[in-house]
Parts: C-alpha cells; structure tokens; sequence
C-alpha cells in the first residue's frame, strides 16, 4: 500500500512539473551560453489578482474586511502585499536558480546586476495566492519571461510564450510564503531550462 502511495505521489509531481513548460516565443535562449553574470528585474505593472478584475479591487476588498475585524489592519495588509514583492518573492525566486543551476554552467544572477551584459525581466501578469485555512491550495502565477541586451533594452534577444503557469508545490499558512513558493518553483524550472539550453 505504503508502495501504491508513493508511485502515486511521484506521478502527481511528475505530471505537475511537465505542465510547467517555458516556450520560447522568439530569439535564441542560447545567446546566454558561456555568460557568467545575468542581472533579473521584476514588474508588476499589468498583474491581475484571481477573481478580480483588478490588482486594486482585491487589495481594496481584503483591506476592508480586515478593518471590518480589525481597524488598521487593512493598511498593514495593503503595505505587505506589495513589500512582499521584495522581501519575499523576488529573494526566493534569486536563492533556488541560483542554488540549482549546475556548477559547470553557472550563472550569477544578481537584481540589477552591473556586472552583466544582459537582463532577465520577469513580469508577473496574474496570481492566486492560495489558502491553508484546515484545508490548502497552493499558490499559482502566471509570468512573462525575456531576455535584453542592457546597454541595448530594445534588443530582446529572448521572449517566452505567455502565459508560463507556475504552481507551488507546498502551501504554507503565512501568504507571503504561499506566493512566495511559487517564485521558488520559477526558479527550479528556470534552472531547468537553462541546464537543457545552455550546454
């Protein structure tokens, strides 16, 4: 039985993890070969929240039934919603490529970084965050991924099919750490796709 679990386990992820493709849309992903520094920018410009029609209407609708149980604390949720970004998911995203990607062809990716000649931009167009409340769900997102010359942003010398759906594989109680765990499968399926490409 112990047996039958396990296999059923590995199937479920397995299944899971070949949903999660990245696609190129145009460019060569390879240009990236023999690079040993890439700087990665994030936005959040164009995000749409699930069951929202908009980012705004959800913080809106949130922060008021936090005041509504407690006042004040719709403000303390709206401020972390979006420092969550930074200190969070973005951190998160950086530590597992990085940590994941193989020795051999390792890249430093730093935000930002001046070392590099080119940037991965990450743009994250949708997110659920997902609920532990004595049942869970993990968090999804769905991002946009492309690759520019930084002296040069006009030239994308990469761009994947949108959207890339990404679920997280666990679902922490805090929300910060469910959204945040998605980023984290980002980067593991990143450093996938990179370890294929960049031989």
């Amino acid at each position: 039985m112990k047996y039958f679990i396990s296999c059923i386990c590995i199937l479920v992820f397995v299944l899971q993890s070949y949903g999660q493709r990245i696609k190129t849309l145009s460019g060569d992903i390879t240009v990236l070969a023999g690079e040993k520094e890439l700087s990665v920018t994030f936005s959040y410009d164009s995000i749409k929240v699930h069951g929202y029609d908009t980012e705004a209407e959800f913080v809106k609708d949130k922060a008021q039934i936090r005041d509504s149980h407690e006042p004040g604390s719709g403000a303390v949720f709206e401020n972390a919603w979006f420092a969550d970004r930074e200190a969070v998911y973005e951190p998160l995203f950086i530590e597992d490529i990085n940590k994941a990607l193989p020795k051999k062809r390792q890249i430093n990716l730093v935000k930002n970084n001046p070392k590099a000649k080119y940037n991965l931009h990450v743009e994250t167009l949708w997110a659920f965050p997902g609920y532990n409340v004595g049942w869970s769900h993990p968090a999804k997102i769905d991002v946009a991924l492309k690759v520019y010359e930084i002296n040069n942003p006009e030239n994308v010398v990469w761009q994947s099919q949108a959207p890339i759906r990404i679920q997280a594989k666990v679902a922490p109680y805090k929300r910060e750490l469910r959204i945040g765990a998605a980023y984290k499968e980002l980067g593991i399926l990143l450093s996938w796709y990179f370890k294929k490409k960049l031989k």
